[in-house]
């Protein structure tokens, strides 16, 4: 039965006005947000939060307030924003409303926040563990002193603690790696707004640090490049790089614990600004600071051998390297070192060498990579890798590896040299124009990169920190083929090749996962360079044993199959060889070498024409 013209019409006015109402209710929330925003105050009951339709934020939606994700292993979702909060799963949502900050039982998280304080914090110390403390006790006690600044550090507290697996794992899933603790870190950065302000005490800046922490073990590090920006920032508002202003205003316990803040923001600053190719915020000239002690009253820092008989102090190591990647950046990848001459170029590569391998020294030989697996714990394996990957990665940068002039850029095809065109992105443009390293130099990083994969080889893979040794590994598996390229015969061949197929498969796990470094176009560089190498070897072999069985024709020997004594230069690391091979001496025509390509020769190895989509980790005979 049809409604009356009156009727509807009446309907139609009375939506009309409540439609009205509404959008006047909602602009006065937004504007209200606007305001909050702006001014960087915390609203604690009803916390508004605006986005303009279809907009990503920079920081993976950070500024959502999510539902809490479960405690890992729990069935309760009690971690975050309690029950009454709501929460949208677009990024085009305009409003968000969360009621009051909440987390897990303490009986929960306090096994998490034990081992942080116990394995993490120790060496690099973040927060004060008695503050810390008593900070969660308050949380708990008394309710109406929470807020949403000691939420997000517990928050990010927790991500630090779940970040290694309680249990080593062996065959890891790396696609999934993070989801232990991205949901704290989601939780600690729904509050970004306000971390980057709070001057009143230090839990924004730890928060915004821990954050900074956490990218650099992930897939994509390129969210944490952005937030050491706002952090180094804060840490001038805080006048934590001045020596005297912290003498002056706090107690030697607080003023010692800003000090060691202040050295995180630096090492962090300095660590990403080598490996995105970015300026670092902090001026060196503009530090009134003391470096970590060696030997801290406190013990914070030190690690042991599992023995107990040698220390050293790992912040003091951490701090030292990333002045060295700091002025590696300033001397050789900025705008202004483009300027310099050849000659003035490597003076600064002699003396950025002498500062790193200065500072290798200062490391004792039973934490050097040969030697951690036997003599040191789980943590400080995993400690000490990935310093000593931060280590090779310089160096390798300091002598031009990724150089365009690079000898490895001559061997491989110019399929290849395209794919590694496209992979590079703007702020890497920069490593080809350098120096190729010097032949000793060349040595030098051939050795590294081969003790470092070794030792990063006998860790359980959950334990190799695979992010954050990402850009160290393919440089490492870049210089092993090229030598054994180069040098096909040298004594360590066999072991050169175990470290290959296994940085070769690591790199696999992680090729469509990778952000920051382009897997996808390497592994096309890699698979040729590959090739080559493992063809070079081939060579090699079949020239010593036709030399052998010259030898033997030579001496009259009647049997063929019997030893004989290896020529005066047998072994070919003592020969120089040739960049490339004289194909044109050999039938390769005559040459069996398919096995496990496809019916593919030495000739098309050579030539760079091999199958499509060939998996970077095939085996080659």
């Amino acid at each position: 039965m049809l409604m009356p013209r009156s009727e509807h019409s009446a309907k139609i006015q009375g939506l009309e006005s409540r439609l009205a109402r509404i959008e006047e209710q909602l602009q006065q929330v937004l504007s209200v947000a606007s305001a909050a925003l702006a001014s960087a105050n915390r609203i604690p009951e009803s916390r508004v939060i605006t986005m303009s339709s279809g907009e990503e934020s920079d920081f993976d939606n950070a500024v959502r307030v999510r539902n809490t994700l479960p405690m890992p292993g729990s069935s309760t979702d009690t971690s975050g924003p309690s029950a009454g909060s709501t929460a949208t799963s677009s990024p085009s949502e305009s409003v968000i409303r969360a009621s009051s900050p909440n987390l897990p039982p303490l009986e929960e998280i306090l096994p998490i926040i034990n081992t942080y304080f116990s394995q993490i914090n120790h060496a690099i110390p973040l927060f004060s563990q008695a503050e810390f403390m008593r900070m969660l006790h308050d949380w708990y006690t008394h309710p109406a002193r929470r807020t949403w600044a000691a939420w997000a550090a517990v928050n990010i507290v927790l991500a630090l603690g779940s970040w290694i697996p309680t249990t080593p794992i062996q065959d890891m899933n790396f696609a999934e790696a993070e989801t232990a603790f991205k949901g704290y870190m989601n939780n600690a950065q729904s509050v970004l707004a306000e971390l980057v302000t709070r001057e009143q005490d230090l839990l924004g800046l730890q928060t915004l640090l821990g954050l900074v922490i956490l990218y650099q073990t992930m897939a994509n590090s390129k969210q944490g490049a952005v937030l050491i920006g706002a952090a180094v920032r804060l840490v001038h508002r805080l006048q934590m790089q001045s020596r005297n202003n912290i003498e002056v205003s706090y107690p030697q316990e607080q003023g010692l614990h800003r000090c060691r803040l202040f050295w995180i923001a630096y090492m962090l600053d300095k660590e990403i600004s080598l490996k995105h190719h970015t300026p670092s915020i902090q001026l060196d000239a503009d530090i009134d600071q003391d470096l970590p002690s060696s030997d801290p009253a406190d013990g914070v820092g030190d690690i042991y051998t599992g023995d107990g008989l040698v220390r050293v102090n790992y912040f003091r190591l951490r701090v030292r390297l990333a002045h060295i990647q700091g002025r590696t950046y300033d001397m050789l990848y900025s705008t202004r070192s483009s300027k310099i001459s050849m000659a003035e170029r490597q003076a600064r590569v002699i003396r950025l060498t002498y500062l790193l391998e200065n500072w290798r020294s200062n490391i004792p030989a039973e934490m050097l990579p040969d030697a951690i697996n036997s003599r040191l714990g789980r943590m400080e394996r995993i400690l000490m890798s990935a310093l000593y990957g931060s280590f090779v990665g310089c160096m390798v940068m300091v002598h031009g590896i990724w150089s365009q002039q690079a000898a490895w850029m001559k061997i491989i095809s110019d399929r290849s040299l395209m794919a590694l065109q496209m992979g590079r992105t703007d702020e890497r443009k920069s490593c080809i124009n350098q120096q190729p390293p010097l032949p000793s130099a060349w040595k030098r990083c051939v050795q590294l990169s081969r003790e470092f994969s070794r030792a990063l080889m006998q860790l359980p893979e959950s334990d190799v920190n695979i992010w954050a040794n990402l850009a160290a590994l393919l440089s490492c598996l870049v210089i092993i083929l090229t030598n054994m390229f180069q040098s096909p015969g040298h004594e360590d061949l066999e072991e050169d090749r175990q470290i290959t197929q296994w940085l070769v498969r690591m790199l696999n796990k992680v090729k469509d996962l990778s952000v920051t470094v382009p897997l996808t176009q390497m592994h096309v560089v890699v698979a040729d360079l590959e090739r080559r190498a493992e063809a070079a070897v081939a060579m090699a072999q079949m020239k010593r044993q036709a030399l052998q069985e010259r030898l033997l024709m030579m001496s009259g020997q009647a049997s063929w199959g019997q030893e004989i004594a290896q020529p005066e230069h047998g072994d070919d690391e003592n020969v120089e060889q040739p960049l490339f091979w004289d194909t044109e001496a050999v039938d390769f025509g005559a040459l069996d070498m398919s096995n496990g390509l496809g019916g593919q020769t030495i000739v098309d190895w050579l030539d760079g024409q091999y199958p499509q989509g060939m998996d970077l980790g095939e085996a080659i005979s």
